[in-house]
């Protein structure tokens, strides 16, 4: 069971737009070894926000897919510009490494809070050729994420821009296809908390009480992350969380805080020194009672 998932695909959603476009330039992709630049994308046709197909803001957008499949792995992901949206493509591939033809089941879901768009993958997509995607649109980052054996995709809208999605699937070859628009008049999202070597989704910043769950992911071949949640005064939360080193995907990360510092506190997930110094990670403001 993934801990970092949302929700459980329990129905099919049937779906179409599937507004054509010419094959674009990837977006930046990373592995844990590579560096990142960014890539501007085609401008495409407003095939994004064309058709019937609604757009949600919170919860489960879409469930799609088929019981049985042959997608066994992440093949690449795509990202596509209009006028007024934006689309991600994510395509998948065989054991073979031949284009899948089928997916199985899958969630689609929209965390408003943090301005995520997470994916919930099937259990039989097991290997990633994609650890991110770094953009500079209303897209901003997309992570996949590794949970033992299962994997999922969490899109990162811009910074302080609420988002709608919807998502459709395609077949022969299986593409994923996530419209994205920016919602008017919507407060804006807390956003989540990312840095080069770990991204924190809970808690948000702003008043938590105890006990809480720390959740988010940690850069590809970690080892481990320190967390720490700590002020000037006694409480101090020092915690080392073992990862499996999975070198293909971000590394899922999530923990409970029972107890710890009162009032005006750092919670940091990444890399600290032997003095228990942060290094490089990332940081939440919490006012904890």
């Amino acid at each position: 069971m993934r801990v970092w998932s949302l929700l459980i695909v329990a129905g099919l959603v049937a779906a179409g737009c599937t507004g054509g476009a010419s094959d674009p330039p990837e977006p930046s992709t990373t592995t844990a070894s590579e560096s990142t630049t960014t890539t501007e994308p085609p401008t495409i046709s407003d095939a994004c926000v064309s058709g019937d197909l609604a757009f949600g803001e919170e919860g489960l957008v879409a469930a799609v897919g088929e019981p049985e499949s042959d997608a066994t792995q992440l093949a690449q992901v795509r990202w596509e510009r209009g006028t007024s949206c934006e689309r991600l493509v994510i395509s998948f591939a065989t054991d073979s490494g031949a284009p899948a033809t089928t997916l199985g089941l899958t969630g689609v879901s929209v965390i408003s809070f943090a301005g995520v768009i997470r994916v919930d993958l099937p259990e039989e997509v097991v290997t990633t050729a994609v650890a991110d995607t770094f953009t500079d649109g209303l897209i901003d980052h997309t992570y996949v994420v590794r949970d033992g054996s299962d994997l999922g995709v969490d899109i990162h809208g811009a910074p302080e821009t609420p988002i709608a999605a919807r998502a459709f699937l395609t077949s022969s070859p299986a593409n994923l296809v996530i419209d994205v628009i920016e919602l008017d008049g919507a407060p804006e999202p807390v956003g989540a908390s990312v840095s080069e070597s770990a991204v924190v989704i809970t808690p948000p910043p702003g008043p938590t009480l105890y006990p809480f769950t720390v959740a988010g992911y940690a850069v590809p071949g970690a080892g481990s992350v320190d967390l720490l949640v700590s002020n000037d005064g006694p409480g101090t939360v020092n915690v080392t969380i073992a990862l499996e080193g999975a070198t293909d995907a971000w590394q899922a990360v999530s923990t409970r805080i029972d107890d710890g510092p009162s009032g005006q506190a750092i919670l940091f997930l990444g890399r600290v020194d032997a003095n228990a110094v942060p290094l490089t990670g990332a940081e939440v403001p919490l006012d904890l009672p």
